[in-house]
C-alpha cells in the first residue's frame, strides 16, 4: 500500500527528530528541491544546499518540540512545530515559538519546503500550491 504525503513526511520527521540525524531527510528531498526559511533571502536551490542548511540546524543543538500540528492539503503537508528555538530568530535556541513548514511533494519526494511564522500564511500557501509572496 502506497503511503500518502502526510505519512511520508511524518515518518521521516519522526525518525530525524528521534535520532537527531538530518541524513534521514536527504532521501526525501528531490534533487532540485527549493528550501526557503522564514526570512527573505533564506533560500537553497537543490538537495546539497538544503542539506547544508538543515545540517547546520541539527549541529547547533538537539531539536526538541512540545507540540506538533499536521494538516494535509493535496500535494502539500503543513507541519507546525512548537518549542524552544522555533521562533524565527537565528541562534536563539531558548525562546519558545512556533514555525509552520509547508512541504510540497511530487512522486513521494519533497520538491518545495517553505517555513512560515504565521499559521494562516502557511495554510494559504498550502492551498494555493506554492509559497505566498508578500509585498
Amino acid at each position: 500500500m502506497a503511503q500518502n504525503n502526510m505519512e511520508i513526511v511524518l515518518g521521516v520527521l519522526a525518525q530525524t527528530l528521534r535520532t537527531q540525524d538530518v541524513e534521514h531527510l536527504a532521501g526525501l528531498l528531490d534533487e532540485h528541491v527549493v528550501w526557503e526559511g522564514v526570512h527573505p533571502g533564506q533560500r537553497c536551490d537543490g538537495r546539497d544546499q538544503a542539506m547544508g542548511v538543515l545540517g547546520g540546524f541539527f549541529a547547533s543543538r538537539a531539536l526538541t518540540f512540545d507540540a506538533v500540528e499536521v494538516i494535509a492539503r493535496g500535494d502539500a503537508v503543513v507541519v507546525g512545530l512548537h518549542g524552544p528555538g522555533f521562533n524565527g530568530v537565528p541562534e536563539d535556541f531558548e525562546t519558545v515559538g512556533q514555525v509552520f513548514h509547508v512541504f510540497t511533494l511530487r512522486d513521494g519526494l519533497i520538491v518545495h519546503w517553505k517555513a512560515y511564522l504565521d499559521r494562516e500564511e502557511a495554510l494559504a500557501a498550502a492551498r494555493s500550491g506554492g509559497p505566498i509572496r508578500s509585498g
